[in-house]
């Protein structure tokens, strides 16, 4: 049990750096200069945060990522959902960090609703089911590369793997951040789109589902062909 609480611990605080990081880029900086400071932030916060936490959890920080790892059997399925409940909280403490962030800086509560939490959100001519196949297809693509190179087969380059890892979410997050928000992770949707509805706006909440559905069914078909096409728990 100890073991376990110490795994949900880091689970939490690594998805508060990656939430608070990456959306606190968004909220401080914007995409004015483009989509690379808002990708490098997200990559960068979850490399560091795996390079400091995954010796004890694995370092996932994403629930897309847990259920890969549950599929496969490199966790239990009770350990699956205390990472994913440590990972929403962790979420929720990422914005409220934001939050605290902005306070400090005199935001009041109308500029705060204008300016927002850094939500993923998706607009016209996107809907519900393109924003959800977009969202499957980069969390399928993220969720693989970090099932192979932290896999036995892998193991000579398991010291840059979270590296190599933070690099794949830049990359993907470039890619879709314009369309989607490129979330690929539930838990960095959900405290986000819920402090907002906090403050007014429940649209990003409203939508939230293509944000739990599409990396969730991704993250789980990356596992299946890691395993059975490319052989990764072998």
């Amino acid at each position: 049990m100890e073991s376990n609480m110490r795994k949900y611990l880091a689970e939490f605080f690594g998805t508060l750096m990656l939430v608070a990081v990456g959306t606190g880029t968004v909220v401080l900086v914007g995409l004015q200069t483009g989509p690379l400071p808002v990708a490098l932030a997200f990559g960068i916060a979850l490399a560091a945060g795996a390079y400091a936490f995954g010796p004890i959890s694995g370092g996932h920080f994403n629930p897309a990522v847990s259920l890969g790892a549950a599929i496969n059997g490199r966790i239990t399925w009770g350990e699956f959902v205390g990472y994913v409940i440590s990972q929403l909280i962790g979420g929720l403490a990422g914005s409220a960090v934001v939050w605290a962030i902005m306070q400090s800086v005199g935001a009041n509560a109308t500029m705060i609703k204008q300016v927002g939490f850094g939500q993923t959100d998706y607009t016209a001519p996107v809907s519900f089911i393109g924003a959800t196949i977009i969202e499957l297809i980069l969390t399928f693509l993220f969720v693989l590369v970090i099932l192979m190179v932290t896999s036995k087969k892998a193991s000579a380059s398991s010291v840059a793997a979270p590296m190599i890892i933070g690099l794949t979410l830049a990359a993907l997050i470039t890619v879709g951040v314009s369309v989607t928000g490129a979330s690929l992770n539930p838990a960095r949707s959900f405290g986000p789109a819920i402090f907002f509805a906090m403050f007014g706006s429940a649209t990003a909440l409203t939508h939230i589902a293509a944000y739990f559905i599409g990396p969730l069914v991704g993250g789980a078909l990356a596992a299946l062909v890691a395993k059975y096409g490319l052989g990764s728990e072998e």
